[in-house]
C-alpha cells in the first residue's frame, strides 16, 4: 500500500512486462537493437540516479518483479502485459504463457493477459480454450510478429471471437497497450493538446503526437536498423473500428493507452460506457513535460470521471515507486478525494481484472468516486 495524509491507498499497477529480450532469444540484430533501445528510454524516463543494469533490464523475471513492483515499488497487486514479436524474438519477447508461469508463482499478486491477432485465424479459433488454460484476464489486439503492422479492427470473425473470450473470463480487450510503432516521417501525428492542426491541402489532417507520449512510443518502437529502412505506416488502429467494436460488444471493458491516440479523439470515445483509458503515458509525461501532460490528464479526468481512468507504470520501463507517489500528489492536487483518488491507483483494475485485494476497500472506494 501506499500512504499520504493519512489515507492509505491499494495499487495495482495495470502495466507491467516481465520479458527475456536476453542474446539467446534475440532473432538477429532487430531484437538486440530492440532490447537496447528500450533500455536507453528506460534511462531516459525513470529519472533515477540509478537505472537498472542492461543485464537485469533484457530479462525481467520473478525477482525483479518481487524487488521493483512488490517490495519498494508501492504496488500490491499487478497486471502482466503480453509483447510477443516473433519476428523479433525467437521464443518471444513476453508470450503470455511465461506470464501465467510467473503469476502461478506468485498467487493472487498477479493478473495475465494475452494477445491476439487480429489477423491470425488459428489464434481466434482457439482463443476460449487459450484464455480458460491460461487464466487469461484480458487480451491485447496487437501484430503477434512486428509492432509496425496496422491492425484491421472490423472482422465479424475478430467480434466473435472476442465474445468467446469474454465468455471465457477475458473480459477486458487492450488497444495501444504494450508495443506501439513509432510513427513514419509524413504520416499523421496529433499536438500537444490533442487537437488536430488545420487540414492539408489533400483534406487530411496533420498534426504531432503529443510529446509527453513521445519517449514512451519510442521506447517500444521498430529497431533503428529497421525503421530506417521501412517506415512504419500511418496509423495502426482506426478508431472508428475500435467504437464500432466497443459498441457491438457492451459486456466487454475496452482499456485504450493514453497515448495511442490524441486527447480529443479519446475523449469523444469516453461516450461508450465500456471504454477505460491506461494512463502510463500521461503519468510519466508529468515528469518530462508537465504541462502538456498536465492538459491531457485533466482532459481526461473531466472525459471519463476517476472510475475509468487506470494507474500503469510500464514498468521495467518506469520503476513505480515514484511514480505512484506522484500520480498521488497530481490527483489530489487537482482536488479529487482519497475515494477518487483509490478508484485511480487500484480499485478500477482491481475490479476489470478480477484481482484479490481487500473488498471492502475497493468497493467503498468506487462507491464514492462514482
Amino acid at each position: 500500500m501506499y500512504e499520504v495524509g493519512g489515507e492509505r491507498y491499494v495499487v495495482v499497477d495495470a502495466h507491467v512486462h516481465a520479458w527475456d529480450g536476453s542474446p539467446h532469444n534475440q532473432a538477429g540484430p532487430a531484437g538486440e537493437q530492440f532490447v537496447a533501445d528500450l533500455h536507453h528510454r528506460h534511462r531516459v524516463l525513470d529519472r533515477t540516479p540509478r537505472p537498472i543494469p542492461f543485464d537485469e533490464f533484457a530479462a525481467v523475471g520473478e525477482r525483479s518483479l518481487v524487488s521493483d513492483l512488490l517490495g519498494r515499488g508501492h504496488v500490491d497487486r499487478a497486471v502482466l502485459q503480453p509483447l510477443g514479436l516473433g519476428s523479433l524474438f525467437v521464443l518471444g519477447f513476453a508470450p503470455s504463457a511465461w506470464s501465467a508461469e510467473l503469476a502461478e508463482g506468485l498467487a493472487g499478486r498477479f493478473a495475465v493477459t494475452g494477445e491476439l491477432d487480429p489477423a491470425d485465424e488459428g489464434g481466434r479459433r482457439g482463443i476460449a480454450a487459450r484464455v480458460q488454460r491460461e487464466d487469461l484476464r484480458g487480451l491485447s489486439l496487437t501484430s503477434g510478429t512486428r509492432p509496425e503492422a496496422r491492425l484491421e479492427l472490423g472482422d465479424p470473425a475478430l467480434r466473435r471471437a472476442l465474445g468467446r473470450a469474454e465468455q471465457a473470463g477475458a473480459a477486458v480487450v487492450h488497444v495501444g497497450v504494450g508495443a506501439v510503432a513509432h510513427p513514419a516521417a509524413g504520416a499523421p501525428v496529433w499536438s500537444h493538446g490533442g487537437v488536430p492542426d488545420r487540414p492539408t491541402g489533400s483534406g487530411r489532417i496533420r498534426a504531432r503526437w503529443p510529446s509527453w507520449a513521445e519517449p514512451v512510443r519510442s521506447g517500444s518502437a521498430l529497431p533503428v536498423r529497421e525503421r530506417d529502412a521501412r517506415p512504419a505506416p500511418a496509423g495502426r488502429i482506426d478508431p472508428g473500428q475500435v467504437r464500432v467494436l466497443a459498441s457491438a460488444l457492451p459486456r466487454m471493458r475496452f482499456v485504450l493507452g493514453a497515448g495511442w491516440l490524441p486527447t480529443a479523439v479519446l475523449i469523444r470515445l469516453a461516450q461508450l460506457p465500456g471504454v477505460h483509458v491506461l494512463l502510463t503515458e500521461v503519468l510519466v509525461g508529468l515528469r518530462t513535460h508537465p504541462r502538456e501532460a498536465g492538459e491531457a490528464l485533466d482532459a481526461l479526468l473531466a472525459a471519463f470521471g476517476p472510475q475509468r481512468l487506470l494507474f500503469g507504470s510500464g514498468y521495467p520501463l518506469v520503476r513505480p515507486e515514484r511514480l505512484v507517489e506522484e500520480t498521488a500528489s497530481a490527483l489530489l492536487a487537482r482536488g479529487l478525494g482519497p475515494a477518487a483518488v483509490q478508484a485511480v491507483l487500484g480499485a478500477n483494475a482491481a475490479r476489470l481484472y478480477r484481482l484479490p485485494v481487500p473488498e471492502a476497500l475497493v468497493a467503498h472506494s468506487v462507491a464514492r468516486a462514482r
